[in-house]
């Protein structure tokens, strides 16, 4: 639990010490969200067609499957990545990121929301179809423990995928399975802080646009770097004492030897 704040903590600090550069890079990477939607929806009204609640969904899910901005989404991991590893970034760091990875994390993102669509009609679909049969509830429980299990690997497989030297998205999703499933009360504290603060930010539309997304995006990378270093740290302890354990073992024989 106290590592979780502690990556918390770090998290504040990097955002408040690059303030500057995050807001711009925060507020383009919305406008590359919202503004293809704002265009749909002006172009709709300028032709008359009423915008109801289905006509914004279809606009909202065209909007998701443009290929600009999850690019610049995963552009804006790069830049908190070298941020929680205490290296400065500039904004070219932001777009060599976006024009090296626009195209893969495309393909990512539009994958995730397909499968995250799916999994909720697999939820909604045994409901409607069946009723109030005993097993529905069971089988309900299994997909919405799936759905939400996805949802939240997803805080972690943006972050997996920059600080990781595989880049391929399935050891990234793999990864981010481990570590949320290892580390229960970590991601829930982490999810918990970070979803209240976006949350909050989102009451205060200005601040959700200047900071909101580039906090979420810190916090996750936060606490996969936190684990990676952990990780790490085990893995050259445990080498060094293999290392000493061999020359201790080396050292007896060549005692006894003599």
């Amino acid at each position: 639990m106290g590592s979780a704040f502690r990556v918390l903590g770090k998290a504040f600090k990097d955002i408040w010490g690059d303030m500057f550069q995050l807001v711009i890079l925060n507020v383009l990477t919305i406008l590359a969200i919202v503004g293809p939607f704002l265009v749909f929806a002006l172009v709709a009204q300028l032709l008359g067609i009423e915008l109801s609640m289905w006509n914004a969904l279809i606009l909202a899910s065209i909007t998701l499957l443009l290929p600009l901005w999850p690019g610049m989404w995963l552009a804006l991991y790069v830049v908190c990545n070298r941020s929680a590893n205490e290296f400065a970034f500039s904004y070219d760091h932001f777009w060599a990121a976006f024009r090296t990875y626009w195209r893969t994390a495309w393909m990512y993102s539009a994958i995730a929301l397909v499968v995250s669509v799916l999994l909720g009609v697999n939820f909604w679909w045994y409901g409607a179809a069946f009723g109030d049969a005993g097993w529905v509830a069971w089988v309900r429980g299994a997909w919405m423990a799936l759905l939400l299990f996805w949802l939240v690997i997803q805080f972690y497989v943006y972050a997996f995928f920059v600080e990781q030297e595989d880049k391929r998205w399935r050891v990234a999703v793999r990864n981010a399975a481990l570590v949320s499933a290892a580390n229960p009360v970590f991601t829930g504290i982490m999810l918990l802080v970070a979803s209240i603060i976006v949350g909050l930010s989102l009451l205060l539309t200005p601040v959700f646009v200047l900071l909101g997304p580039a906090a979420w995006i810190m916090f996750g990378t936060g606490a996969v770097v936190n684990r990676v270093n952990l990780y790490r740290e085990r893995l050259k302890a445990e080498a060094d004492r293999k290392d000493k354990d061999d020359k201790q073992e080396s050292l007896s024989q060549s005692t006894v030897g003599s």
